[in-house]
């Protein structure tokens, strides 16, 4: 083979090389345009679906054109008759506007004549803030010299009325103590008694048991000093309607206290929970 039959046969394997991969590039790229147009059946939409979804759009989107241009007529027929509302107002505007600058201008010479009776006024006012404040003062000192006496009155009036409700509950008790005295008179005439009788050594009317009984004839009862018992009062024992005896108190505490039995009074054998009485019935 010659040099010239080797250049192409190298040639020859070259293009081929480009060819082949020409061809491999046109493959990759390749597309199914059916497919493309139709829809590939997978759920992608094809051209033809979707130049029916951008017509219906298209369509959609006229409509709303065609509604946004009735609207927009309709806003310049509202703005137009708005407008000449606007012009109606500003005609009577510019009438109420004349009528208040001449309404202005007599204002303005009221105003005058009324400065001029604004300072009468004023002088007036300071005049009888001045009677007023003197006034004032009158009154006060007034209201104080009539609070004074009313409190001096109602000051009396309670005194009065205390020394009548004192005076009352006085009397009531005076007849009160009378009465004691003739019940308590007719008590002591009774019992053979006066006034100037001694009565310290002279116990309560009371009763109580006999709580302890020891072999030196001490007794000790259930009622002390809280009750009314006093060293030396005397009281009589007994049980049932039998009399045992009758005993001098030698010591007292609160609650109970501690008799010696007398021996010229004793008629039987005093024991625990006998009776005791400064008074047999």
């Amino acid at each position: 083979m010659t040099m010239i039959g080797k250049i192409f046969t190298v040639l020859i394997l070259i293009m081929s090389c480009v060819f082949m991969t020409v061809a491999m590039m046109v493959y990759a790229t390749h597309k199914n345009w059916r497919a493309e147009v139709k829809g590939d059946g997978a759920g992608k939409a094809g051209l033809e679906a979707q130049i029916t979804e951008l017509k219906t759009r298209e369509t959609a989107l006229l409509q709303d054109i065609d509604k946004l241009k009735m609207k927009l007529e309709q806003e310049r027929a509202a703005r137009t008759y708005a407008i000449a509302a606007l012009n109606a107002r500003l005609e009577l505007q510019d009438a109420s506007l004349l009528r208040l600058d001449q309404e202005n201008e007599r204002l303005v010479k009221s105003e005058a004549e009324m400065k001029t009776n604004l300072e009468l006024a004023q002088n007036n006012a300071k005049n009888l803030q001045a009677e007023v404040a003197q006034l004032r003062t009158d009154i006060k000192t007034a209201e104080s010299s009539r609070d004074a006496s009313f409190d001096e009155v109602v000051a009396l009036t309670d005194k009065l009325q205390q020394y009548r409700v004192e005076e009352e509950r006085l009397s009531e008790r005076a007849m009160q103590l009378a009465q004691q005295v003739a019940r308590m008179t007719k008590v002591l005439a009774a019992n053979n008694l006066d006034e100037f009788t001694p009565v310290d050594n002279v116990p309560p009317q009371l009763v109580a048991k006999v709580t302890a009984v020891n072999d030196r004839d001490l007794v000790e009862i259930s009622v002390g000093a809280d009750d009314g018992i006093h060293e030396g009062n005397t009281l009589d024992v007994y049980r049932g309607d039998t009399y045992l005896g009758r005993i001098i108190i030698k010591q007292t505490q609160p609650d109970r206290s501690v008799g010696e039995i007398i021996k010229g009074y004793r008629r039987g054998t005093i024991k625990k929970g006998d009776n005791v009485s400064t008074k047999l019935g």
